[in-house]
């Protein structure tokens, strides 16, 4: 069977209890992950760890893992954690489970939601119990849970695990409830605060670091070279110049975003007094970061419009353009932005989602936007894993998330391939500021599309696409970020105010330094560093630190604040080379 130029793998005998049905294939990864956990089971190995990046099929794979367990005689019941309600539903839709089932040619299995402890303590011969982390926490969700878990072998499902951090009350509380073997599940297994995970197989490195081991991972460039999972890419970057003025005397300094990206690493008081409260709310800044973002909106919406009217497809109905989701700081600033959407592009219908508006309006305006009846959201985080509307295709990233797992999991709300569009239009156009330090990611996502399309072409036998033109839709690169296509602005904030009014007190270099908190800083940048060039150059993390510990003679523990500053700068050498200088 050939989808998107990839022949599926025909069945196989190595999956103990699955016989696929109804003409039904795994993908490639789902096949390796399967194959490789089976055998892993019945060497005893109990606990793992699949990576496989958003639309990829976790679930599918999850019930797959009971399947083949339970035929192993290993478990014999299922008990699925998820950090949010709607994934819980996404997993207990009692007809697509049936479905999947059938499909995967398993016997009928009985299963409950549990977040209330009368229904299945009172059926506690139940097979699958579908919760969340926060249920299973609790007082009574977790005492009920220990007593169902003692009725038979359990296995465990950790649904999006990097929201599970080892040393955490979720982690804490589950960790108490008896069980045989796990598979945890994620696209971006890592943290921001850099915790271990709950639950999830790791190894020490050399620097003495953990490091997490999977025991199958279908990265970015696997699902771009297997075709029909993820949109490509294009990412926009905004900078300009910005203004402060000292209160005390009048001075005045000048700023590009991408400088203050800089200084914010080391002085609290210009990202969160400045970039937070005052920037991100300017009208100058909103019209810089939207209004591109809304003339490609327009284009790509008028141009989608006429091929489906071209086609008679508009006329038969069932015609679903594509949406805009924008991402905020906060509630008030996703209200801020609203505002500014309402009154400059009034063509379009926009709303916003946030924790300060009743839980049912939310639900009303985030179905709303499921359906395709609302064009544009703005929310903070609230639409994030298990969210899956694919005409998502132009995101604004309005805030200062800085951490990778973090913004990959916002960015793939619009990346996810939707079969209703022709396959030009499965592009998603990503929009922030320079300030935000996320142009490392998006220079990576760019990297991982590129290779894998390559690698599809390569393995279809077509040549090569000739590079395009250099229009506005031609592919992101680093120079042009910061280079010659840049338009600068100059933006006095809160124009009218005397000097000083309202504005950042802009102060010098502090004549004491902490060195525990900078040598604290630095290592943490490396380590950010090292996990960025580990995904470019695809190799083991701890690769990377070797090759440092070749150059500096020490491993990272070992390092003082000038070796940690020369790493810094090596590993940055190594990301604009793109291999190891």
């Amino acid at each position: 069977m050939e989808v998107n130029g990839f022949v599926s793998p025909p069945p196989s005998v190595s999956l103990p209890g699955i016989h696929l049905q109804h003409g039904f294939r795994f993908r490639r990864g789902q096949q390796a992950f399967l194959e490789k956990l089976a055998a892993a089971l019945q060497r005893g190995e109990m606990n793992h760890l699949g990576v496989f990046v958003p639309g990829y099929g976790k679930t599918i794979t999850a019930l797959a893992s009971f399947v083949i367990a339970h035929r192993l005689g290993v478990a014999q019941k299922l008990v699925v954690f998820v950090p949010r309600g709607n994934l819980r539903d996404q997993y207990a839709d009692a007809g697509e489970l049936a479905q999947v089932f059938r499909n995967l040619g398993a016997p009928p299995f009985s299963f409950c939601v549990a977040d209330s402890e009368r229904v299945f303590l009172k059926n506690l011969d139940t097979q699958i119990i579908i919760t969340t982390y926060q249920y299973a926490s609790g007082e009574g969700g977790n005492r009920a849970l220990q007593r169902f878990c003692r009725t038979a072998p359990c296995m465990f499902v950790f649904d999006e695990v990097h929201h599970l951090a080892e040393d955490g009350t979720w982690a804490q509380q589950i960790e108490h409830l008896p069980h045989v073997c796990s598979v945890a599940l994620s696209g971006t297994p890592m943290r921001s605060d850099n915790k271990t995970l709950f639950g999830v197989p790791f190894e020490v490195g050399e620097d003495g670091q953990q490091y997490y081991r999977a025991l199958h991972e279908v990265t970015m460039r696997d699902a771009h070279e297997e075709g029909g999972i993820l949109k490509r890419v294009d990412a926009h970057i905004v900078d300009y110049r910005i203004k402060l003025v000292r209160a005390d005397t009048g001075e005045e300094v000048e700023l590009s975003l991408g400088m203050m990206a800089e200084k914010g690493a080391t002085s609290k008081e210009i990202d969160t007094y400045l970039a937070r409260r005052r920037l991100r709310f300017h009208d100058v800044y909103l019209e810089t970061l939207l209004a591109p973002a809304f003339e490609q909106f327009r284009a790509k919406r008028r141009a989608l419009r006429d091929v489906f009217i071209q086609s008679g497809r508009a006329a038969r109905g069932g015609f679903r353009n594509h949406q805009m989701l924008v991402i905020a700081m906060s509630n008030r600033h996703a209200a801020a932005i609203l505002d500014y959407i309402e009154r400059h592009f009034p063509d379009y219908i926009a709303t916003r989602i946030g924790q300060d508006l009743p839980a049912a309006v939310c639900e009303e305006r985030l179905e709303g936007f499921r359906q395709g009846r609302i064009d544009v959201m703005v929310q903070v985080d609230m639409i994030g894993e298990g969210t899956d509307i694919k005409p998502i295709s132009v995101i604004v990233k309005a805030d200062l998330v800085r951490a990778l797992s973090k913004t990959m999991q916002q960015v793939f709300r619009g990346m996810r391939y939707y079969d209703g569009f022709p396959e030009e239009a499965n592009r998603c156009d990503i929009y922030a500021a320079n300030d935000s330090d996320v142009v490392h990611v998006l220079e990576w996502i760019s990297a991982e599309e590129q290779l894998g399309v390559k690698l599809r072409q390569k393995r279809q036998g077509t040549p090569p696409a000739a590079p395009p033109a250099p229009t506005e839709r031609s592919a992101w690169e680093l120079k042009e970020v910061q280079g010659r296509r840049m338009q600068s602005h100059s933006l006095e904030l809160f124009p009218g105010q005397a000097p000083g009014q309202g504005m950042l007190q802009v102060r010098r270099r502090p004549q004491v330094v902490d060195v525990n908190e900078q040598e604290k800083r630095l290592r943490k940048e490396c380590a950010e560093l090292a996990t960025e060039l580990a995904f470019i150059l695809q190799v083991e993390i701890r690769e990377v630190h070797a090759r440092a510990k070749q150059r500096l003679t020490k491993g990272q523990d070992q390092l003082s604040i000038r070796e940690l500053t020369q790493k810094r700068a090596w590993l940055q050498r190594c990301l604009r080379a793109r291999r190891f200088v």
